[in-house]
């Protein structure tokens, strides 16, 4: 961090801004920073299709590369996939990668709680780390493990844009604070398609402020990574465009007790995965291979009860939800959920958008035959920001970024109410949020190790 490069443009604007070979040259470096950010979401994605393409080929005997599987065999083979990988994820992640751990999202939160020139910052984000997470992931995905892909997104981006100020000198506001939320944005927004809602995480949840002066590198690295993963895949709806609405004032009514009552379930699970995650980390010291273990277990269980269901994000469940009213059993939301904390607490990179909004679909589907004449699309949307709303406690983010994955503009305002019930009624069962918790626990481990290592 350079302050004569403040002190520079804040005498020469014009000169510092347009004439000067430097600033040209740190426009440059952070264009690449914010495209390669886009790539990483957009090869995060291709594998994520691909595993859901890996598992249909072990448990349904579909063709892969013009193989076939017997289903009774694959299964086998992925429930041994599911323990083998969580323990070698684990593993590699403690030996080689340390700093990996986590969705990545409370990560980025410690990194930004922590000075620039504190050394703990470097433990946080670093290339080290932007390759582990990358590798650790598609170990996890593959091995069936309940994650998505949002919050390695957010890491990797936010290590790819930060480092760059390794090269140039920037502005010391870059270096704090804006560069990694430039970051992080950019990841969220390109893996999901959904630029306002990117932006708008990044202010509302992983910086916790407003600053005036990251808003511009924030927006030009969400446009530019977004743009990137449009190049190759052209300006797709996540969930594809759907035109649900409630018809009538009575039909308004049943938000409050979906609302309430999904926003509180998502609040005992965000203080389960807090509690769930300080158990492990406790435990691990002391039981390095039967903890991956019994963890990888878990998923196995989970997958064999549920033929399989449980396995992967839940996102190709939630776009049968949406698209085709397709019905899930009532187990399945409970399997993800399930599946979806044993990740989370293992602590393996990996994050909680995608399972989040399938189980709120799952919910949502479940109550429509409790609402007659109302469209269970509808329902499902209600379901999902109200969840997402309780694990996540971002309620301005969990309705912007489902308007953005749907286009279901009809659905703004009773969203809107939605969350705002949701978030109340979560805050009845868990104090923080979730990344707020896990970015404590992480921050906390690292400052204790760091002590342990200091010389007496």
């Amino acid at each position: 961090m350079d302050e004569s490069v403040d002190r520079e443009i804040e005498a020469h604007p014009w000169r510092t801004g347009l004439f000067s070979a430097g600033a040209w040259r740190r426009r440059a470096l952070f264009v690449v920073a914010a495209v390669a950010t886009g790539y990483v979401a957009l090869f995060f994605n291709l594998a994520d299709r691909l595993s859901v393409t890996f598992r249909a080929f072990l448990l349904k005997g579909e063709s892969l590369w013009g193989f076939q599987m017997d289903p009774s065999v694959g299964t086998g083979i992925a429930a041994g996939l599911a323990i083998g990988g969580m323990w070698l994820i684990m593993t590699l992640r403690d030996r080689f990668f340390p700093g990996t751990q986590g969705t990545g999202i409370p990560q980025v939160m410690a990194a930004l709680d922590v000075d620039a020139e504190d050394p703990l910052r470097r433990h946080m984000i670093s290339w080290r780390i932007a390759v582990g997470k990358a590798l650790l992931l598609m170990i996890g995905i593959f091995a069936g493990a309940t994650i998505g892909r949002e919050g390695p997104s957010v890491h990797v981006g936010a290590c790819l844009v930060y480092l760059i100020g390794c090269w140039r000198p920037f502005p010391s506001w870059a270096v704090k604070r804006g560069l990694i939320l430039a970051g992080g944005s950019a990841g969220i927004a390109a893996a999901f398609n959904a630029p306002i809602a990117g932006t708008v995480f990044a202010i509302e949840e992983i910086g916790r402020s407003f600053d005036k002066k990251n808003v511009g590198l924030i927006m030009v690295a969400v446009a530019l990574a977004c743009t990137a993963c449009w190049v190759y895949i052209g300006d797709y709806v996540f969930y594809g465009r759907l035109n649900p609405s409630l018809t009538s004032p009575v039909q308004w009514l049943v938000i409050i007790p979906i609302a309430a009552v999904a926003g509180f379930l998502g609040g005992c699970f965000s203080r389960a995965v807090v509690a769930g995650t300080r158990w492990v980390n406790r435990t691990l010291k002391n039981h390095r291979v039967l903890v991956p273990l019994g963890l990888g277990a878990g998923l196995a269980g989970l997958g064999l009860v549920s033929g399989g269901a449980s396995y992967g994000s839940g996102y190709e469940q939630a776009l049968a939800i949406l698209q085709n009213e397709t019905e899930m059993s009532f187990s399945y939301l409970w399997v993800k959920a399930a599946g979806n904390f044993i990740s989370l607490v293992s602590g393996i990179p990996g994050g909680l958008f995608d399972p989040s909004f399938s189980v709120g679909a799952a919910m949502g589907q479940l109550t429509a035959p409790l609402f007659p004449g109302i469209d269970p699309r509808a329902l499902c949307m209600i379901a999902m920001t109200a969840y997402f709303t309780g694990v996540v406690r971002s309620p301005i983010t969990s309705v912007v970024i489902l308007l953005e994955m749907t286009t279901a503009r009809d659905m703004a305002m009773p969203l809107f109410l939605t969350s705002a019930i949701a978030y109340e009624s979560s805050k009845l069962i868990s104090k923080t949020s979730i990344y707020e918790g896990l970015s404590a626990i992480f921050l906390a481990d690292l400052r204790r190790a760091e002590v342990a290592k200091a010389p007496d």
